[in-house]
Protein backbone atom coordinates (compact mmCIF):
# COMPACT_ATOMS: atom_id res chain seq x y z
CA UNK A 1 0.00 0.00 0.00
CA UNK A 2 0.77 3.47 -1.01
CA UNK A 3 1.14 5.95 1.61
CA UNK A 4 -0.23 9.87 1.56
CA UNK A 5 3.52 10.84 1.44
CA UNK A 6 4.78 8.56 -1.31
CA UNK A 7 1.90 9.52 -3.49
CA UNK A 8 3.39 13.14 -3.60
CA UNK A 9 7.01 11.53 -4.60
CA UNK A 10 5.90 9.75 -7.74
CA UNK A 11 3.62 10.22 -10.73
CA UNK A 12 0.62 9.36 -11.01
CA UNK A 13 1.12 6.74 -13.49
CA UNK A 14 3.65 5.42 -11.50
CA UNK A 15 1.80 5.04 -8.61
CA UNK A 16 -1.38 3.45 -10.17
CA UNK A 17 1.02 1.07 -11.84
CA UNK A 18 2.21 0.45 -7.92
CA UNK A 19 -1.39 -0.15 -6.81
CA UNK A 20 -1.84 -2.29 -9.29
CA UNK A 21 1.13 -4.92 -9.31
CA UNK A 22 0.96 -5.06 -5.41
CA UNK A 23 -3.52 -5.62 -5.69
CA UNK A 24 -2.60 -8.36 -8.50
CA UNK A 25 0.39 -9.90 -6.58
CA UNK A 26 -2.19 -10.06 -3.69
CA UNK A 27 -4.38 -11.83 -5.70
CA UNK A 28 -2.51 -14.03 -7.62
CA UNK A 29 -1.21 -15.17 -3.54
CA UNK A 30 -4.50 -15.79 -2.36
CA UNK A 31 -4.90 -18.00 -5.38
CA UNK A 32 -1.33 -19.60 -4.76
CA UNK A 33 -2.43 -20.46 -1.24
CA UNK A 34 -5.53 -21.88 -2.61
CA UNK A 35 -4.19 -24.35 -5.24
CA UNK A 36 -1.92 -25.14 -2.25
CA UNK A 37 -4.26 -25.68 0.25
CA UNK A 38 -2.40 -23.15 2.82
CA UNK A 39 -4.98 -21.63 5.24
CA UNK A 40 -4.12 -17.74 5.24
CA UNK A 41 -5.50 -14.58 6.58
CA UNK A 42 -5.35 -10.84 5.13
CA UNK A 43 -3.63 -8.81 7.38
CA UNK A 44 -4.95 -5.52 8.30
CA UNK A 45 -4.25 -1.88 6.89
CA UNK A 46 -1.77 -0.81 9.55
CA UNK A 47 -0.06 -4.38 9.50
CA UNK A 48 0.23 -4.02 5.40
CA UNK A 49 1.42 -0.29 5.91
CA UNK A 50 3.97 -0.07 8.63
CA UNK A 51 4.82 -3.64 9.56
CA UNK A 52 4.85 -4.69 5.64
CA UNK A 53 2.58 -7.91 5.97
CA UNK A 54 -0.27 -8.69 3.30
CA UNK A 55 -0.70 -12.07 4.77
CA UNK A 56 -0.79 -14.37 7.36
CA UNK A 57 0.18 -18.17 7.03
CA UNK A 58 1.31 -20.88 9.47
CA UNK A 59 0.50 -17.38 12.19
CA UNK A 60 3.67 -16.07 10.43
CA UNK A 61 3.63 -12.24 8.28
CA UNK A 62 4.42 -12.18 4.45
CA UNK A 63 5.09 -9.50 2.34
CA UNK A 64 4.05 -10.15 -1.02
CA UNK A 65 5.86 -8.52 -3.73
CA UNK A 66 4.13 -8.60 -7.08
CA UNK A 67 5.23 -9.44 -10.74
CA UNK A 68 7.70 -6.78 -11.92
CA UNK A 69 9.52 -6.61 -14.73
CA UNK A 70 12.55 -7.13 -13.05
CA UNK A 71 10.82 -10.60 -12.03
CA UNK A 72 10.63 -11.32 -15.52
CA UNK A 73 14.21 -10.77 -16.21
CA UNK A 74 14.73 -13.48 -13.31
CA UNK A 75 15.91 -10.59 -10.93
CA UNK A 76 13.89 -9.27 -7.58
CA UNK A 77 14.23 -6.03 -6.14
CA UNK A 78 15.23 -6.30 -2.44
CA UNK A 79 14.08 -3.06 -0.39
CA UNK A 80 15.99 -2.08 2.21
CA UNK A 81 14.47 1.52 2.70
CA UNK A 82 11.55 2.55 1.17
CA UNK A 83 11.16 5.75 -0.67
CA UNK A 84 10.32 7.99 2.50
CA UNK A 85 14.01 6.85 3.66
CA UNK A 86 12.11 4.31 6.63
CA UNK A 87 12.86 0.81 6.69
CA UNK A 88 12.01 -1.49 3.30
CA UNK A 89 10.78 -4.75 3.77
CA UNK A 90 13.91 -6.37 3.85
CA UNK A 91 14.89 -4.48 7.17
CA UNK A 92 15.19 -5.45 10.96
CA UNK A 93 11.93 -3.55 11.69
CA UNK A 94 10.17 -4.97 8.74
CA UNK A 95 7.52 -8.01 10.96
CA UNK A 96 7.59 -9.90 8.34
CA UNK A 97 9.37 -13.29 8.07
CA UNK A 98 8.48 -14.51 4.74
CA UNK A 99 8.81 -12.30 1.92
CA UNK A 100 7.02 -13.60 -1.20
CA UNK A 101 8.51 -12.88 -5.01
CA UNK A 102 5.97 -13.63 -7.83
CA UNK A 103 7.02 -14.38 -10.78
CA UNK A 104 5.19 -16.02 -14.33
CA UNK A 105 3.99 -19.33 -12.64
CA UNK A 106 4.72 -19.03 -8.86
CA UNK A 107 6.14 -17.58 -6.19
CA UNK A 108 9.17 -17.77 -4.93
CA UNK A 109 9.11 -17.26 -0.93
CA UNK A 110 12.16 -17.05 1.44
CA UNK A 111 12.76 -16.12 5.17
CA UNK A 112 13.67 -12.65 5.22
CA UNK A 113 15.92 -13.16 7.98
CA UNK A 114 18.12 -15.22 5.79
CA UNK A 115 17.70 -12.90 2.92
CA UNK A 116 18.79 -10.41 4.76
CA UNK A 117 21.75 -12.15 6.17
CA UNK A 118 22.66 -12.86 2.76
CA UNK A 119 22.47 -9.34 1.64
CA UNK A 120 24.98 -8.38 4.37
CA UNK A 121 26.85 -10.56 3.19
CA UNK A 122 26.55 -10.95 -0.27
CA UNK A 123 25.57 -7.44 -1.60
CA UNK A 124 28.91 -4.62 -2.09
CA UNK A 125 28.93 -1.22 0.41
CA UNK A 126 29.20 0.29 -3.31
CA UNK A 127 26.48 2.79 -4.48
CA UNK A 128 25.57 2.76 -8.62
CA UNK A 129 23.70 5.35 -10.45
CA UNK A 130 21.43 3.10 -11.79
CA UNK A 131 19.21 0.46 -11.30
CA UNK A 132 20.11 -1.55 -14.34
CA UNK A 133 24.01 -1.53 -12.21
CA UNK A 134 22.95 -2.73 -8.76
CA UNK A 135 23.02 -6.41 -9.00
CA UNK A 136 24.63 -6.83 -5.55
CA UNK A 137 25.25 -3.64 -5.40
CA UNK A 138 23.19 -0.93 -3.67
CA UNK A 139 20.91 1.86 -5.60
CA UNK A 140 18.60 4.85 -4.61
CA UNK A 141 16.88 6.21 -7.76
CA UNK A 142 16.69 10.12 -7.95
CA UNK A 143 15.05 12.28 -5.51
CA UNK A 144 13.91 9.58 -3.65
CA UNK A 145 15.26 7.89 0.14
CA UNK A 146 14.78 4.41 -0.84
CA UNK A 147 17.78 2.18 -0.67
CA UNK A 148 17.45 -1.05 -2.41
CA UNK A 149 19.85 -3.57 -4.59
CA UNK A 150 19.08 -6.59 -6.92
CA UNK A 151 19.41 -10.00 -7.17
CA UNK A 152 19.15 -13.14 -9.13
CA UNK A 153 16.21 -15.73 -8.51
CA UNK A 154 19.35 -18.29 -8.76
CA UNK A 155 21.02 -16.41 -5.45
CA UNK A 156 17.70 -17.14 -3.56
CA UNK A 157 17.84 -21.13 -4.34
CA UNK A 158 21.19 -21.58 -2.32
CA UNK A 159 19.01 -20.93 1.13
CA UNK A 160 18.22 -22.83 3.87
CA UNK A 161 14.36 -22.08 3.28
CA UNK A 162 12.99 -21.63 -0.28
CA UNK A 163 9.48 -22.13 -0.88
CA UNK A 164 7.49 -22.11 -4.20
CA UNK A 165 3.65 -21.57 -4.43
CA UNK A 166 2.29 -22.56 -7.67
CA UNK A 167 -0.07 -20.84 -8.97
Amino acid sequence: MISEKDKLLSSSQHINQSIETGKSGEYMFERACMLNSIEYTKSGKDENIFDHIDFFIYGKGVDVKGYKKSHTEGYIIVEFKNVNGYAGSCSDKSKAEYIAFQFSDCFWMVRKNELLEYCRENVMIEYVDSFADCYKKLYTRKNRKDLMTKLHLGDLKQFNFILKLKF
